[in-house]
């Protein structure tokens, strides 16, 4: 039997945990049905008290605190409340749980963490150098903050060197039906997608994504060409003409555009003619029209980027979408 630690602090986001756990003990019922012995143990852990309060009217009470001796296979945190505020105070206010981790990976523990909740083992080091990936809306904050990492922005699932991670959201419990499948078994983990109507084997969030626009670098020049893209897009940009615009050659202006936005620049046009185009999809405009006045003169080459970018045709997106269907 594997002892699941489930960490519990101050910030964390309510529905991680009580969904969590209840996937956990779901998966035990479900393997002991089958006739195979309970698989986990499963444990509440608080940071500061066992009591722990949260910015709602809700309070987890946890059988232990990180102060407290013990042994754990798995340590799983959670992501943070979109409340939490700063991530720096955060990290600060939680640096014995962030050295906790650490402790417990360095005695063999598994950890995963659920899609913001990567901030914490990125914090204390143990995804340098590995795949990594949260949600979608932190990651570049992330990439920013831990250049060592290779994240993986349009992963659900990530798995290295005893450390899963979860992507953004619900779809994080991608992360913890891949654990209970290696532990209980695929007929269990399909069975628990089923109860649970989770997306079993998804393995991109890229739908889900909106392109922001990579702004947290200090480069004035880049933060320049950027602003120029997302007001010309619709037309047939080139790198070349907003080098100009820059003042730069071909080559130092590709060269700093990536140092910055971790894009090349034809990526970066490509990502915000896509943005405009699933807005667009989401409104219910159709799609040939929507080609055009996002910038591209043929649908061939609009569909291989658009899917690309997204993981879904034109068509599939807009099906899915379409938010005037669903109002009429």
């Amino acid at each position: 039997m594997k002892h699941i630690s489930i960490v519990v602090y101050e910030d964390v986001m309510l529905p991680a945990v009580s969904n969590t756990v209840s996937l956990l003990l779901s998966a035990g019922e479900a393997a002991v049905k089958r006739g195979k012995p309970l698989p986990f143990q499963v444990e509440l852990v608080g940071v500061h008290l066992k009591n722990v309060q949260l910015n709602l009217p809700v309070q987890f009470y946890c059988s232990k605190t990180i102060a407290d001796e013990f042994d754990t296979d798995i340590v799983v945190v959670p992501p943070m409340s979109p409340a939490a505020g700063d991530i720096d105070a955060l990290l600060s206010r939680n640096g014995k749980l962030v050295n906790w981790i650490r402790e417990k990976y360095d005695r063999n523990a598994q950890v995963i963490s659920l899609c913001t909740g990567a901030y914490f083992p990125a914090q204390c080091g143990l995804l340098n150098g590995m795949p990594a990936t949260s949600h979608w809306g932190a990651m570049e904050d992330l990439q920013k903050r831990y250049p060592l990492i290779d994240f993986k922005p349009d992963h659900v699932v990530t798995h290295s060197k005893g450390i899963i991670t979860g992507g953004g959201g619900f779809s994080s419990l991608n992360a913890l039906l891949y654990f209970i499948e290696q532990h209980c078994g695929k007929e269990v983990a399909v069975e628990l997608s089923k109860f649970y109507a989770l997306d079993y084997g998804r393995t991109s969030q890229n739908i889900f994504t909106i392109f922001s626009g990579q702004r947290l670098h200090n480069d004035d020049e880049v933060h320049q060409a950027q602003s120029y893209i997302e007001q010309t897009f619709k037309s047939d940009i080139s790198v070349d003409e907003v080098a100009r615009q820059v003042n730069m050659s071909r080559r130092n202006f590709i060269r700093r555009f990536k140092n910055a936005t971790s894009l090349n620049p034809i990526e970066f046009i490509h990502r915000v003619k896509v943005e405009a185009a699933k807005k667009a999809f989401e409104a219910g405009e159709n799609i040939a029209s929507v080609t055009y006045d996002v910038g591209y003169n043929d649908l061939k080459t609009f569909r291989m980027v658009f899917k690309r970018v997204t993981g879904l045709t034109p068509a599939e997106y807009r099906n899915r979408y379409n938010t005037q269907a669903v109002a009429r």
